[in-house]
């Protein structure tokens, strides 16, 4: 016998709060996933580590220009601990928010 699964019931209103609550969540996914990024991207800046990068374009920008962070991963030991590496993601993302929230 096959499982059916209930029939979900639900008003316009309530559809309209869950895709708005969906994209809500997927906005601010691409938004923490900039800010890794942009902390990642400081780190390779501070380390120099642009110098030792197995990318070429970073190599003839003399900056870090990708998106790959292969430099990071080279370096003996890490600009940051993976723990303030985080905290400074959250750090960002809520200096973020709270900008937006002030734009509104």
């Amino acid at each position: 016998m096959t499982k059916r699964y209930p029939k979900r019931f639900e008003t316009r209103e309530m559809r309209r709060q869950r895709e708005t609550a969906l994209a809500d969540a997927a906005r601010d996914d691409e938004v923490a996933e900039a800010c890794r990024r942009a902390v990642r991207r400081g780190m390779a800046v501070h380390a120099r580590a642009e110098r030792h990068c197995p990318m070429r374009v970073c190599r003839r920008a003399r900056a870090c220009v990708s998106d790959s962070f292969a430099c990071l991963a080279q370096l003996r030991r890490p600009v940051l601990p993976p723990l303030a590496e985080d905290l400074a993601v959250d750090a960002l993302h809520q200096h973020l928010c709270e900008e937006a929230e002030v734009r509104r």
